[in-house]
């Protein structure tokens, strides 16, 4: 990352009773096909689900554009899991 490159990160927090479930089951998924800029890392924490984004160079609006698309992939992910919990 460049001098002049500007990091983004995006913090989701979610109260749930479920949220080892949860994050044992976004896991899986951020392992591959994740572009070598994008990290995403989910875990549990005292009844809550934590997932961290992270984007490289958002000074390109496309990277900034993917990590608000991650979020809401992630979201539509977790109303997922907790449907079929």
């Amino acid at each position: 990352m460049g001098e002049d490159s500007l990091g983004c990160t995006a913090t989701l927090i979610l109260p749930s009773k479920d949220a080892y479930i949860l994050a044992k089951s976004l896991n899986p998924d951020n392992i591959k096909d994740v572009p070598n800029y994008l990290s995403i890392d989910c875990k549990s924490d005292d009844k809550k689900l934590i997932c961290v984004i992270k984007v490289l160079d958002c000074n390109d609006p496309k990277r900034i554009m993917s990590l608000k698309n991650t979020i809401d992939d992630l979201l539509i992910n977790i109303k997922s899991i907790i449907d079929s919990i």
